[in-house]
């Protein structure tokens, strides 16, 4: 006897069903697609339960009779396509003929169709892959399809869904892309009886993203329209300020179709270059136009994931566009030439467009006086700020009764030499001891320390500072805040919306006050204590997003979570501080945990100590332990 066999139609359609529907939010996709490709222009979305209970589908398209209604569910019954040949050319947004089939055999399944023309409609009824029913009704022209009860004959699958809150937030973000490739289209989807987005159909593209995005984004987009080599890119990208923790708000379009590409993020993160900080992500709204010969769509049963005959070529030319769309910032577009890695030209706008903060921002300070282990041998290095300082008497020196500009602790030994960036874990102490020399490309203090430079990374440094004020102000439930003298008003996409609400507590924690101002748009009116108070909005998201991307950080209330994304608006390299700031930035990092790196792991400080700089110099007693005889043109 034979151990292979060909499996039952209703195993294979239950596999199929594992590639084609991976959650709700998949089966909301293929029916968007069905509809769209029937040439509906209005299509309204209901769920239950995050989709699982119940996911309807209802649009105004071509619909079907009772022949094509039977075989619509059946697997790989298409009219998209007839023959091999027709797969180098697709057009339409479906075409494998799998997702009714597969949709039907996980769930109870009901179809209700009537063409324009026809008198009555159809019904059919589905059991987990079983037809059970079809009868003639009444219904309007298009297609209503019912999805109830999802995974019901798959346990194992209904486990692995996420809360009804999560699955509507995707379903909440498909119906999203699709209302933003398609303008002409309207939409309408409800949540549990809620509608949470409503739709009319334009053929304005740019009205469609401002009512989809919300006023508040659209204001900070500016427009990409480019075409080389027969590619042409449209939409909207975000000013290099205007930034997001992940890549979640760059939605691609390939001739229409929601898309996932490489080629065309990376040609987005090339055109930024270095305009935006590291592991931060502008904001992206752009549609690829290419001949459907050029691409291959036909890469995974979801259809979501699309390739590039030439990748190179596309990203190229999505720079282009994006980089093309950013010299508006910048009318001399020096930063935009060939050469894009030299640091003169990494700066094509000013400091509060290019970061989101303001430099009034910096510190939440209030002016104190200097204290004498900041005055050092001299503040900017120049003679008059050393004179300065020796007229005050505020030198570490003086006051021990040593020399002006002369180090207070002892020259370490050459045989003490540690490789250059290797971080020293000083104590607290020799932190306040720190004697400042001078700053490096505003963004780097130089100081001498115990055992040699020290060189400290401002912006690490004061996200240290913030991130333990935060968290030990969320730990012990002070409840300290400052309140916003203008109260901020967020407008968010309802996914955002949806998790916020959901998340309140969280912020209510750490001393934020946020209150729902109707529909997506919610009101800060205070935030904790130490935390800045310019850009609220961009702060705002920023949390969402890692809250978002922290597995787990919801369901455990987790402050550290928030408190990290907060963190990453503090001080920036165009952000100079002043002594004042500067001697206070000391102060609070020697009062720090754990001062020598940020919460993200980065060093906040290194120490070069002194017998490494004498052995790069070439001295002699930096590899024979013997610093009494300098080298002959020494002497």
């Amino acid at each position: 006897m034979s151990d292979i066999r060909i499996l039952p139609e209703n195993v294979s359609n239950r596999i199929a069903a594992g590639e084609v529907v991976e959650r709700p939010a998949s089966v909301v996709k293929e029916l968007i697609e069905n509809a769209i490709d029937a040439g509906a222009t209005r299509i309204a979305v209901h769920a239950r339960q995050g989709g699982r209970n119940l996911i309807q589908v209802t649009d105004n398209g071509a619909g079907m009779d009772r022949d094509d209604a039977m075989l619509a569910i059946q697997a790989h019954a298409t009219s998209k396509i007839r023959q091999a040949e027709d797969l180098k050319r697709i057009g339409s947004l479906g075409f494998r003929g799998e997702a009714l089939a597969s949709i039907s055999a996980v769930s109870r399944f009901e179809l209700q169709t009537r063409r324009t023309d026809d008198v009555e409609g159809v019904q059919l009824n589905v059991d987990g892959g079983t037809l059970r029913d079809v009868q003639a009704c009444g219904a309007p022209a298009g297609t209503t399809i019912k999805v109830k009860k999802l995974f019901y004959n798959l346990p194992a699958r209904r486990k692995f869904l996420r809360t009804p809150k999560t699955e509507n937030a995707h379903i909440q973000e498909t119906v999203l892309l699709h209302a933003l490739a398609n303008p002409g289209i309207a939409f309408e989807l409800t949540l549990d009886g809620q509608t949470v987005l409503s739709i009319t159909d334009t053929t304005d593209e740019q009205t469609r993203t401002s009512m989809l995005l919300g006023r508040g984004i659209f204001a900070d987009l500016l427009p990409v329209d480019y075409e080389e080599s027969g590619i042409r890119i449209s939409g909207y990208v975000s000013r290099p300020g205007v930034t997001r923790a992940t890549r979640r708000e760059q939605r691609i379009f390939v001739n229409g179709r929601p898309a996932s590409a490489n080629s065309v993020y990376y040609g987005i993160r090339d055109a930024y270059h270095t305009l935006v900080m590291k592991g931060r992500f502008p904001l992206a709204v752009l549609y690829v136009e290419i001949d459907p010969e050029r691409i291959d769509v036909n890469v995974h049963p979801s259809k979501r994931e699309v390739r590039f005959r030439e990748e190179k070529l596309v990203g190229n030319v999505t720079a282009a566009a994006v980089r093309r769309a950013l010299q508006q910032l910048a009318p001399e577009s020096a930063p935009f030439q060939q050469n894009q890695s030299s640091p003169q030209t990494s700066t094509p706008v000013s400091p509060e467009t290019a970061t989101g903060v303001t430099q009034e921002q910096n510190f939440d300070l209030q002016p104190q006086p200097r204290q004498n282990h900041l005055a050092g041998a001299g503040w900017t290095g120049t003679d008059t700020a050393r004179k300065d300082n020796e007229a005050k008497g505020s030198t570490t020196a003086a006051s021990e009764g040593e020399p002006s500009g002369t180090p207070t602790h002892p020259r370490p030994q050459p045989h003490t030499a540690e490789p250059v960036g290797e971080a020293e874990k000083a104590p607290a102490d020799d932190i306040r001891d720190l004697q400042l020399i001078g700053t490096y490309v505003d963004l780097y203090l130089l100081a001498r320390g115990h055992n040699g430079l020290v060189i400290i990374d401002q912006h690490a440094a004061h996200e240290r500072i913030l991130f333990e004020k935060l968290l030990n102000s969320a730990r012990s439930r002070d409840g300290a805040q400052q309140a916003l003298l203008m109260p901020a008003t967020v407008e968010l996409t309802p996914a955002d919306a949806n998790l916020l609400e959901n998340t309140l507590p969280h912020f209510g924690n750490l001393g934020f006050t946020i209150e729902n101002f109707g529909g997506n748009t919610f009101l800060v009116t205070a935030v904790p204590a130490h935390f800045p108070q310019q850009n609220i909005d961009q702060l705002l998201r920023d949390m969402l997003d890692e809250l978002r991307e922290s597995p787990g950080a919801v369901k455990r209330a987790d402050e550290v979570t928030v408190a990290k994304a907060a963190c990453k608006h503090a001080v920036k390299r165009e952000d100079r501080l002043d002594k004042t700031e500067i001697s206070q930035l000391i102060r609070d990092l020697a009062d720090c945990e754990m001062p020598y790196t940020c919460p993200h792991g980065r060093p906040a400080m290194i120490n070069i100590p002194d017998g490494e700089i004498e052995k790069r110099f070439g001295r002699r007693g930096s590899t024979t332990g013997d610093t009494t005889h300098p080298p002959e043109h020494d002497r």
